[in-house]
């Protein structure tokens, strides 16, 4: 790779990571927004219970493996993708064994696809788990910052337009003084 192409993928880095970052913030909001709807919708103390049930299930278990598994593989530099995932079969289990048949038929009706929803979660879970708060601090820093800067050009932009159309109007204006 050469000099300006590594330049240019080192000044797209923080763009993309903003970007996924706020992207992600995006599908949290979205997941959550839709669970209330689906809860809204259900209107049922029942269905209401086992969501959340299921919810704490999954934030169960995966810190579960994530201290009886995950961190000691993590001390000893042995967290490889075959290690990331067992572990993630490991808090499947374990929420699936948390739920039981019963609340895991239930929330099957509830969600439809309920294997897809828990391996979501799951990941979910494990993301919010892994981000610190200073990273979520960063890019809400970042987001205020790159608006603040988009607010300025576009207020500079305006006042530009707005002094070089000034002129034109006093010299309209000369013109009409000049032909009376």
């Amino acid at each position: 790779m050469n000099e300006n192409m590594q330049q240019i993928v080192s000044a797209c880095v923080p763009v993309l990571c903003l970007l996924i970052t706020a992207g992600g913030g995006y599908l949290v909001a979205l997941v959550r927004k839709r669970t209330a709807q689906i809860a809204k919708e259900l209107d049922n103390a029942t269905a209401a219970k086992y969501m959340n049930m299921a919810a704490d299930a999954v934030a169960q278990a995966v810190t579960y493996t994530a201290q009886t598994f995950t961190d000691a593989l993590k001390a000893e530099g042995k967290f490889t993708k075959e290690r990331q995932i067992e572990a993630f079969n490991k808090a499947k289990d374990k929420t699936l064994e948390i739920l039981g048949e019963t609340a895991v038929k239930a929330l099957g009706e509830i969600y439809g696809d309920f294997d897809a929803w828990v391996d979501t979660k799951i990941e979910q879970v494990c993301r919010e788990i892994k981000t610190p708060e200073a990273d979520k601090t960063a890019a809400t820093t970042a987001a205020a910052t790159a608006a603040s800067v988009a607010t300025t050009i576009a207020t500079t932009a305006v006042q530009q337009i707005a002094a070089e159309a000034v002129p034109a109007t006093a010299a309209a204006e000369v013109q009409d003084t000049k032909t009376e």
